[in-house]
């Protein structure tokens, strides 16, 4: 933000003795004062995530030695800026909030279903992990919905939906009958166009920037590293985004501010032990979204307080 010429230093070819041209965009010399804190190396095909990966050395974790996946932050703030929301409909956004809050209705109906459980479950399997999916299972006959919904990240809750809806001809739901008459009467509110929408780049598994959504299985960490595949394979963070902007009334340009705002705060709020610790990721993301909805409800109260007070004057 302070360096005025971090991109108009842009070197292409690299330092002598190595060959960067044509090559993925590099951090390079990172805190070196003699070059004011790094420069950017090689071409400019990977430039989003090249900035993406510099700006989360700026982020301050909330809890002492916490740990950052080095490649899964650089993707979630990627993902966060895109600029997709000049081109997304309230409808849409309205429909992926109807898709997370059926899926949270059909894994609470699983609890005392067991015919329900049985089709919750089946299609959890396609975009979970079979030792999440039995995690889940026993939750659920338990009877233990909330900590049941706890281990099932956003994107399996839509996945799960878009799954088991067409399948659910005799429910009742209003939420399943609200899907149905969206995707009938508007032309731009369909599983394709949710995609991309909705989805995040992919330039490993894809070589393409183009956001997608693939409903992969979030792929483990590799070595004990995270990787770009790991990172890719998350879809979560922009499906709940939606869903609470739905909640909240907001509309999808406001969300050129919100998102890159909450993005900030879920990844300085992560508190994981270990690569794998998925419900650390999960936890930080429903604590912002917590936030949010505390925070809008108290500026609802104020201004309603505010509104009985005027007449009065």
């Amino acid at each position: 933000y302070t360096n005025p010429v971090f991109v108009r230093s842009h070197d292409f070819l690299g330092m002598q003795g190595t060959s960067h041209t044509w090559r993925p965009t590099e951090m390079y010399g990172t805190g070196w004062p003699s070059n004011a804190g790094g420069r950017l190396v090689g071409s400019l095909s990977s430039l989003p995530y090249a900035l993406a990966e510099a700006e989360q050395n700026f982020l301050i974790p909330a809890q002492t030695q916490a740990l950052i996946w080095g490649d899964l932050v650089p993707q979630m703030i990627l993902s966060a800026k895109i600029p997709r929301w000049w081109n997304v409909t309230a409808s849409q956004v309205h429909w992926v909030g109807l898709h997370l809050r059926y899926g949270r209705e059909m894994a609470a109906g699983s609890a005392f279903d067991a015919e329900q459980r049985a089709q919750f479950l089946a299609a959890l399997a396609l975009f979970a992990p079979p030792a999440r999916t039995n995690q889940v299972a026993r939750q659920l006959e338990e009877g233990n919905a909330k900590e049941a919904l706890d281990h099932i990240t956003p994107s399996e809750l839509f996945s799960v939906a878009r799954e088991v809806a067409p399948k659910r001809k005799g429910d009742t739901s209003c939420l399943l009958a609200e899907i149905q008459q969206l995707a009938e009467n508007s032309k731009d509110v369909n599983y394709a166009a949710i995609s991309h929408a909705f989805g995040t780049p992919k330039p490993t598994l894809t070589n393409s920037y183009e956001p997608d959504m693939m409903s992969l299985r979030t792929f483990p960490a590799l070595m004990g590293y995270s990787s770009r595949i790991m990172a890719e394979s998350w879809e979560s963070n922009t499906l709940y985004w939606a869903a609470l902007a739905d909640e909240l009334g907001l509309t999808p340009a406001q969300l050129n501010v919100r998102i890159p705002e909450w993005t900030q705060k879920l990844v300085e709020q992560i508190f994981a032990s270990h690569l794998e610790d998925w419900p650390a990721l999960l936890k930080s993301l429903r604590q912002v979204g917590d936030d949010v909805r505390k925070n809008a409800r108290a500026s609802a109260a104020d201004t309603k307080a505010a509104l009985q007070e005027s007449p009065n004057r």
